[in-house]
C-alpha cells in the first residue's frame, strides 16, 4: 500500500435499481446481511454521479461532502457511519481525507432508491482508489479475494443493502440461494444464464404519487421483521419466488414473471401493514394506478405490470417493444394520479461506468 500518494481523483456513475423479488428483513448476524435473497433490474437512466479526490489527511477530517458542489450537512451522518463501518476492510482510509462530490440526475425524495445509486457510486470510487493505492491499474484483478465489481458490491452493501445490486447490467441477485451460481450474502452477483428476449428489454416508468420523505425509514422497517409473526413464511416465499422468476426470465415466461413481480410488491406492503407497529405507505392514487394497470393489461393483453418499493410511488414495467402504447397509456390515463404530473422514465440493464 502506497502511503505517499499526494492525490488520486476517481469518478463513477452508478444506476439505481428496482427489486423484482424484495429484500425486506436482515439477519441478526454480521453487517447488513439479507434474511432472504432478492433480484433487481438496474435503472440505467436514473443514476448518481460521484467524484472522490483522495488527499493526505487534513485537519483530522475523514471526508468533506458536497452535493453538486454545495455543502449538505444532512447527508454527513450516513457517510460518516458508512466510512466507520468499512474502516476495518479499508485501513488505508485513516491516512487520507476524501473530498466527495455527488449528484443524482433525479430529484431527491421521488421514491427512487437514491441511497442505492449514491452508495454504489461512492463504493466504486473507493474500490478503484484501493486498487490504485495497491499499484494495480487493472480493474480485472482480484483484491481481497474479490473482483473489482464484487469488491464494489461488497462495500456498497454496508452503506445500503440494495446498493450492492447496482453493479451489473444483467439482473442482480443478492443473498444466499441455489437459483444462481456464486450467490452470496456479502455481495450481489449477475444472473448466470441468458435472459430470454421476451424479458431482456423492459423499461420502467416511476409514477410519482408522493414526493415527500417516507414516514418510516427502511432501516426501521427492516427491524420490524425481527418480531414479525409472518417473517419466516415470507422469507421462505421469497426463496421460492426467486427460483421461479429466474426460471421465468430464462425461458421467457412473461405471465409467471408478472405474477411474481406484482405479488412480491403486495407482499412487501402486506408485511408493513401486519407488523407491530403497523403502517401503510400506499396512498389512494397508488391503488388507483395499480387498478388502471390491471384493467389496461386485461383489455389489451400487453406485457405490462407494476411493482412498488417501500413507499407510495408505482413502478410501471413494460416490454420496450410497446414503448409508444405504454407511454400513451401513462400520459392519457395515469398522469392525473401523479403528483404535479410527475413521472420518471428509465431503461433497465445498464452497469456503472467510470466518468473520471
Amino acid at each position: 500500500m502506497d502511503n505517499n500518494v499526494t492525490s488520486i481523483r476517481v469518478g463513477y456513475q452508478c444506476p439505481s435499481n428496482i427489486a423484482l423479488v424484495k429484500y425486506w428483513g436482515k439477519k441478526n448476524t454480521g453487517v447488513q446481511l439479507p434474511a432472504n435473497p432478492s433480484i433487481s433490474w438496474s435503472l440505467g437512466d436514473l443514476h448518481a454521479s460521484t467524484v472522490i479526490e483522495l488527499v493526505p489527511r487534513q485537519l483530522g477530517k475523514a471526508f468533506v461532502f458536497t452535493l453538486a458542489g454545495e455543502s449538505k450537512p444532512s447527508f454527513e451522518p450516513k457517510i460518516e457511519s458508512f466510512l466507520g463501518k468499512i474502516a476495518h476492510d479499508c485501513p488505508w482510509l485513516s491516512d487520507y481525507t476524501l473530498l466527495i462530490d455527488s449528484q443524482n440526475n433525479f430529484p431527491h425524495g421521488t421514491g427512487i432508491a437514491s441511497s442505492a445509486a449514491g452508495f454504489g457510486a461512492m463504493s466504486l470510487c473507493l474500490a478503484h482508489i484501493e486498487q490504485l493505492l495497491l499499484g494495480d491499474v487493472s480493474l480485472n484483478s482480484i483484491v481481497n479475494g474479490m473482483s473489482f465489481w464484487q469488491r464494489s458490491s461488497y462495500l456498497s452493501r454496508i452503506g445500503s443493502g440494495s446498493a450492492c445490486r447496482s453493479m451489473f447490467a444483467k439482473p442482480a441477485i443478492w443473498g444466499e440461494t441455489l437459483a444462481v451460481g456464486g450467490a452470496s450474502d456479502l455481495f450481489a452477483v449477475e444472473m448466470d444464464s441468458e435472459i430470454h428476449p421476451n424479458l431482456s428489454h423492459w423499461n420502467d416508468v416511476v409514477l410519482i404519487v408522493d414526493d415527500g420523505e417516507k414516514s418510516v425509514s427502511s432501516t426501521a422497517g427492516h427491524a420490524l421483521l425481527e418480531s414479525h409473526p409472518y417473517a419466516e413464511a415470507r422469507f421462505g416465499q421469497a426463496q421460492k419466488n426467486l427460483n421461479q422468476i429466474v426460471a421465468a426470465m430464462k425461458h421467457g415466461d412473461v405471465k409467471s414473471f408478472i405474477e411474481i413481480v406484482e405479488s412480491e410488491a403486495l407482499q412487501l406492503h402486506s408485511m408493513m401493514m401486519t407488523s407491530i407497529p403497523y403502517y401503510v405507505l400506499m396512498r389512494p392514487n397508488t391503488l388507483a394506478i395499480i387498478e388502471e394497470i390491471w384493467r389496461f393489461r386485461e383489455q389489451t393483453g400487453l406485457p405490462i405490470c407494476f411493482t412498488l418499493d417501500a413507499g407510495a410511488n408505482v413502478h410501471m414495467l413494460y416490454d420496450g417493444k410497446i414503448e409508444e402504447t405504454a407511454m400513451n397509456f401513462v400520459n392519457n390515463t395515469l398522469l392525473p394520479y401523479c403528483k404535479n404530473g410527475q413521472y420518471l422514465c428509465s431503461n433497465t440493464g445498464k452497469r456503472p461506468n467510470q466518468i473520471v
